[in-house]
Formats: C-alpha cells, structure tokens, sequence
C-alpha cells in the first residue's frame, strides 16, 4: 500500500469516529473507525520504517478495550456490595474501579502525544506537533470540560493532517549538514 492510501484510510477512519455518537449505529461506525485507523497507521509506519508509530497508536487502544472490561465489573461489583448493605464497600470499589480507568485514560494521552509527535517528524507535517499539543491539553484539563473539547478539535485538526499530508514521503538531504559550518 502507498503513503497515498493509507492516509485516506487513516483520515476516513478518524471521520468515521467522529460520528460514533450516532445513536444505534454508532457503536458499528466506531469499530469501522478504529479499524480502518489502524490499518492505516499500520501501513504508515511500515512506510516511515518505523514500527514505533503504530505501536504508539495501538497501546491507547488496548488501554480503552481494558478499561471497558474493567468499567462493568466495578459497576456489577458495586451492585452487589450494595445488596449485600455493604455501601462504603461498594463506594471503595467506584472509587478504586474510577482511579484504576483514570490511570488507563493518562497513560493513553501520553501515548497519542508521543505518537502524533512521532508522526509529525516521520513525515514532517507539523500539524500533527499541535494535535499532539492539543492532546497534551486536553487530557490535562478534561476535568473541567475544557479538555474534551480540545481532544475533539485535536482530532479535526488531526483529520486535516492526514488528508493534506504529502503523498509521498520527502526525501531529506543530510549531506549538507554533514559538515563543518563556517
């Protein structure tokens, strides 16, 4: 596959998750979108020569997929805490359950920031330095709001990147800072 495909696969696949709030579809539009991203980061970083650029993305994934398991057992534990009339059992358990996909979701954020950097200079499209920025932010400040929508125009932005992306990789000269500079 060439740099040009696969840039459109990864934009098309980041489109897609954006309308993964659909009611009903969503939920299908959202594995569409997480699919066709990751063939298309995978495909990048084989070109980049550069395993670390999918590996960067892939890691965030994993994490949300164990978070969701982790979210129903804390919620079913907590339930049964509670019909059990053990209340700060089943508060302790939201608590720690909250701490633990807290912990995931950070973890997550520092891996989109260093793959969007690593993307950016792989490639040299400097858009994907501010979407890492916007990640960076985001993630800090998603406590209040803010953050979500810094992620959400992180991943416009990330859009734009990838479809106005070159379609070839540029070939960079390293022989004229080879030398010594007067």
């Amino acid at each position: 596959m060439d740099l040009k495909t696969a840039k459109i696969i990864a934009g098309v696949g980041l489109v897609l998750g954006l309308l993964g709030f659909i009611p009903g579809a969503g939920w299908a539009l959202g594995l569409v979108s997480l699919i066709l991203f990751l063939v298309g980061i995978s495909n990048i970083s084989k070109i980049v020569g550069d395993p670390n650029v999918f590996s960067f993305f892939l890691i965030p994934v994993i994490l949300w997929f164990i978070s969701i398991g982790i979210l129903p057992l804390v919620l079913g534990g907590s339930v049964f805490m509670i019909l059990g009339g053990r209340i700060f059992s089943a508060g302790a358990t939201v608590i720690a359950g909250t701490i633990v996909i807290l912990a995931l979701a950070i973890v997550a954020a520092v891996y989109y920031v260093k793959a969007y950097r690593l993307l950016a200079e792989r490639l040299s499209v400097p858009v994907f330095n501010t979407v890492a920025t916007l990640y960076k932010w985001g993630a800090i400040l998603f406590v209040i709001l803010v953050g979500a929508i810094l992620i959400f125009v992180g991943n416009i932005l990330a859009i734009v990147g990838f479809f106005t992306m070159p379609d070839q990789l540029q070939k960079t000269n390293n022989s004229q800072n080879s030398g010594p500079t007067t």
